[in-house]
């Protein structure tokens, strides 16, 4: 058939084809794709009969055929939906190819998914503590108050001070105190110790919240004889009180004295937290009812309440704070002694809240990020080293008339349905991780209730998955839309150029995937010596076999001193002659659960004025010995110590080093009064070991203790420790038998094991190592995968060469070297860029690290080893494939 007959036959075919899209569009799609292989494959035939080669007569072919395709693609403009149309083809294409490469599919969904279920996870638990909104209206223009000194950054507010403040001040709409202190219920069956706050009138109204039942507190309830009312949790009013809808007005007995329920809250009223004997933030508290204003308003050298307030519409915290401030300085002119060197200072609720986790999610989210890049990375060598394996296709396609920007979007749509995939995935682990990660959140984690997947964690794993894909496919899409097409379609052309360009770019990807793991394992190495520090560390005490629980004694049947002292006494003495223990104290604290009490004092000898200061606790003569204090020099309290026997006090190494360096504290004197008497002088009878307030505190305070007998407990919450010959959680029963026998009507609380309460002391580094470590591992494990990948695929590609250079001489192990040389430059330039990245980055980490520097060189030296040696091992595989391949079969297989 002449040529331009053939010609004249493909246009009126496609014409034939145009009028009827209107009525068949697909199947016109269909049709006009069947007649367009008909004429390629007849075109190619008639070629060949001319001498052609069958790949030169593909390709004339192809060319000859590209105006018909045009036409096809005006026509399918013409329609305005071939945008749709080739979405929908290139969607259900990238799931056929998907399917045929079912090895490919799985890893490429794993790999994504298992790094964007673990960013949606974190992502939930920022979204829960940093994003969500407080439980409280206008939460911005709460801000919780503190008392600020060069030595107590924060403190609480003497109970005095607040009264003027609150009356002054103009910036604030409400403004409240309140006071941590726990109260037995009795009358209800078994004794129970409910969580209770002392609370100022205004307290709710600060929070913007109300009672559900009753009201609240009122200025009048704040005069003394007028606080025998309460409010109670609806937790509380539902569990001891059967709900009972008669409550408000009912008498309950707390700590033996009759109160009158004033309130019930609604369901999950939340706590805003405190620093001054801590409960944690949330539905902690089981009672409120109100502060009275007792005792000198002259003497305001104490301070145990917390502020809190609610500022007025348009006034912001800093506003706010000047005019504290101001006030401040009214009140240092009015009491001088009390207020010099003193501030205050005012921090947004939700700071306060959350800011001490702040910075270690935001540390953990960019970890989880760098996982998802070097996911990415992992995606874009594979999806390169797929398109290498698919030149031919693409050539044919372009050869047809595909323009750039059609490639492009073809392949840019199976990274997006991949990524997809990936993101589904992504979301079914979340939903597990999550579950995974508040059951490993350390105790007292803030807003742990709000933890949990949500529209806005879909929403963040769809947008993850989208920039995924879109991350991932790019590179590899651009890449491949450059190639040549008909140096791909010449007979035995190897596409030599989009080839190197693909290995330089799948080298780079790689680059960078070791330097991102090395930044991960650099912190991770941090937080893995941070974390074996804090366990080296010597805690002071030992916490093996020791049990500790609390009392609180009402005061309505404890009046006096002596009474308290007799029934501690009588305890301690039947406890300690319990089976299976071994010693039995009593004190004002056990060791790292919050406890931080202040009080100044002056020394015999020097300037009275100058400011000595130290954490005061009470304790009884085997206190030390049931904690495993170690006594330093001196003695422990005796029984000789008593209430008319001279004044005897214990302190710390840290006491002793600070107030009296280089000399003997032992025999020195102090005393809590400006004008003291002989009586009033307190004699250091003996130095125990430090013991941290925290186990990751940066130093340890000064410390001292008075016996039980000589002065009250500064808390009418006791604490027991009891130290066991066995196991220790068997006297559980015991103490509270020993309890029961003396008082039925005490609740004993707080029953734990003080290794609990020592593993607990560390649960934030350890969750934040756990993590870290997680993801860095993870991320080494991909990147020498990348580079395996990369190595493995530079081998095969370089058969040809390595064959030959076998064949001319060359000895098997400088094969092996070669490769590994190839190997290793990628691997060394990914970790020079990483460890300088980690050292960067690492100052960010400070906060969460202990006892080790932020460019520690230990840890960057073995993280650098550890790179190293895992990209060796990655790239002595190929090497080894290729050191033992047969020259012969590689000369042949070209």
């Amino acid at each position: 058939m002449p040529e331009n007959q053939m010609d004249e036959r493909r246009w009126w075919t496609v014409l034939r084809l145009r009028l009827r899209t209107m009525f068949k569009r697909r199947r016109v799609d269909e049709e006009l794709d069947t007649e367009l292989r008909f004429h390629l494959e007849q075109q190619t035939q008639e070629n060949i009969a001319l001498g052609m080669s069958a790949a030169a007569a593909r390709e004339s072919a192809l060319r000859r055929l590209g105006g018909v395709t045009q036409i096809q693609e005006q026509c399918r403009d013409m329609r305005r939906t071939n945008y749709l149309d080739d979405f929908l083809l290139d969607l259900r294409y990238a799931a056929r190819t998907l399917a045929k490469s079912p090895g490919f599919g799985v890893v490429m969904i794993l790999t994504l998914g298992l790094s964007i279920g673990a960013n949606s996870a974190i992502f939930s638990v920022i979204d829960g503590v940093l994003l969500k909104r407080l439980p409280y209206p206008d939460q911005k223009r709460i801000v919780r108050i503190f008392y600020s000194h060069k030595d107590f950054p924060s403190f609480p507010m003497n109970p005095f001070d607040f009264r003027d403040i609150r009356s002054r001040n103009h910036s604030f709409e409400a403004i409240a105190a309140f006071s941590h202190r726990d109260l037995q219920l009795s009358g209800q069956g078994q004794p129970v110790r409910l969580s209770g706050f002392q609370v100022t009138s205004g307290y709710f109204s600060v929070l913007g919240i109300r009672p559900e039942r009753g009201r609240e507190f009122e200025e009048k309830d704040e005069q003394k004889g007028n606080g025998s009312v309460v409010i109670l949790s609806d937790r509380i009013w539902r569990s001891e009180f059967a709900a009972a809808p008669d409550i408000i007005g009912r008498k309950v007995t707390l700590d033996n004295q009759p109160f009158i329920v004033l309130g019930v809250m609604p369901p999950g009223t939340a706590h805003p937290g405190n620093e001054y004997q801590p409960v944690a933030y949330g539905d902690t508290v089981d009672v409120w009812w109100p502060f009275t204003f007792d005792g000198n308003p002259a003497r305001r050298g104490s301070h145990y309440v917390e502020g809190i307030g609610r500022l007025k519409p348009g006034v912001t915290p800093e506003q706010g704070q000047g005019e504290l401030n101001t006030l401040m300085a009214q009140l240092t002119r009015e009491y001088p002694e009390a207020h010099t060197g003193w501030s205050i200072f005012a921090v947004p609720l939700h700071r306060e809240i959350v800011g001490s986790s702040q910075r270690m999610l935001l540390v953990l989210l960019g970890a989880v990020a760098l996982v998802l890049l070097i996911a990415c990375a992992n995606a874009a060598n594979l999806m390169l080293a797929r398109a290498a394996s698919r030149q031919r296709e693409i050539a044919v396609r372009s050869a047809l008339g595909a323009p750039r920007s059609r490639l492009i979007r073809q392949m840019l749509t199976e990274s997006m349905f991949i990524a997809l995939l990936g993101g589904g995935l992504g979301v079914a682990l979340a939903a597990v991780c999550v579950k995974v990660l508040v059951s490993l959140l350390p105790a007292g984690f803030p807003r742990a209730d709000a933890i949990h997947l949500n529209p806005a964690v879909f929403a963040f794993t769809f947008l993850v998955a989208i920039g995924t894909g879109l991350l991932f496919g790019i590179a590899p899409a651009l890449q491949t839309s450059r190639s040549d097409p008909q140096l791909n379609l010449r007979e035995g052309g190897r596409g030599a150029t989009g080839s190197v360009r693909h290995h330089r770019l799948r080298s780079v990807l790689v680059a960078t995937e070791v330097s991102l793991a090395c930044v991960l394992l650099v912190g991770a190495g941090l937080m893995l010596r941070s974390f074996v520090n804090l366990l080296r560390e010597d805690p002071g005490f030992q916490p093996e076999h020791v049990l500790t629980a609390s009392l609180s004694l009402p005061q309505a049947d404890y009046k006096t001193d002596d009474a308290a002292s007799h029934f501690y006494d009588q305890l301690l003495r039947n406890l300690s002659s319990a089976p299976g223990v071994s010693a039995a104290g009593a004190g004002s604290d056990v060791p790292w659960t919050g406890y931080d009490d202040n009080a100044g004092f002056d020394i015999e000898g020097r300037q009275p004025g100058e400011d000595f200061h130290g954490r005061y606790h009470a304790a009884s003569p085997d206190y030390f010995r049931a904690l495993g204090m170690p006594l330093v020099r001196g003695r422990f309290f005796t029984e000789a110590d008593k209430k008319d026997a001279t004044p005897a006090l214990i302190i710390n190494e840290a006491m002793a080093r600070r107030y009296w360096p280089g000399v003997d504290a032992l025999g020195r004197r102090i005393t809590f009064q400006t004008s003291p008497k002989e009586k009033d002088w307190m004699t250091i009878v003996g130095i125990v070991g430090d013991v941290k307030d925290q186990a990751d505190s940066s130093h340890t305070e000064p410390a001292f203790w008075w016996p039980v007998v000589q002065q009250p407990f500064a808390s009418p919450t006791t604490s027991i420790a009891v130290r066991a010959k066995g196991d220790a959680s068997e006297l559980a029963g015991v103490v509270r038998d020993e309890v029961h026998k003396l008082d039925p009507t005490l609740a004993v609380a707080d029953v734990r094991l003080m290794d609990n309460i020592a593993d607990a002391s560390v649960s934030t580094p350890r969750f934040a190592f756990f993590l870290i470590g997680l993801f860095a591992g993870l991320a080494i494990v991909l990147a020498a995968i990348g580079i395996y990948g990369v190595i493995s695929y530079s081998v095969t590609q370089r058969a040809h060469e390595l064959g030959l250079r076998v064949a001319l001489g060359a000895q098997r192990w400088d094969v092996l070297r070669l490769v590994l040389s190839e190997g290793m430059r990628l691997a060394m330039g990914g970790v020079v860029v990483g460890v300088i990245c980690a050292l960067a980055l690492a100052r960010a980490m400070r906060s969460l690290i202990y006892e080790v520097g932020a460019a520690d060189p230990l840890t960057f030296s073995l993280v650098a080893l550890l790179v190293v040696g895992v990209a060796l091992l990655a790239c002595y595989l190929p090497a080894r494939r290729a050191m033992l391949a047969d020259p012969v079969v590689a000369l042949r297989s070209e």
